[in-house]
């Protein structure tokens, strides 16, 4: 059986979010979670990027991958994808490094003046 709920749920996110991240209905993400049928092909790539995990991980036949990525950078992800004027942001985010992202919220926050958490 196939792991989406248990990522999403890890992550804090509602299926209608989870949804909107990798450009899926919010039907398909319970389709999924309910063992209806299991995700395949571009959508199976978008959630493994989404999950920064391997497509294995996601159909349930490999375990993720310690380390991969923190709770902060799923943080920032989350914060770039709900404000429509950083949506841009979000989608440049998911093909990110932890690294790339964690140096671009320190750039933000130097132009921005202040903490991360202003932004």
């Amino acid at each position: 059986m196939n792991r989406v709920k248990e990522l999403r749920e890890r992550r804090g996110l509602q299926q209608k979010q989870l949804a909107l991240g990798i450009g899926v209905s919010r039907p398909t993400v319970s389709e999924w979670e309910h063992g209806k049928k299991d995700p395949s092909g571009e959508r199976l790539l978008k959630l493994a990027e989404f999950f920064n995990c391997e497509p294995g991980t996601i159909l349930g036949y490999m375990d993720e991958r310690p380390g991969k990525i923190d709770d902060d950078v799923m943080d920032i992800r989350e914060q770039l994808r709900r404000d429509p004027n950083t949506r841009i942001l979000f989608k440049a985010a998911q093909k990110a490094s932890p690294e790339h992202i964690r140096a671009a919220a320190a750039m933000l926050q130097a132009l921005a003046g202040g903490d991360a958490d202003d932004l």
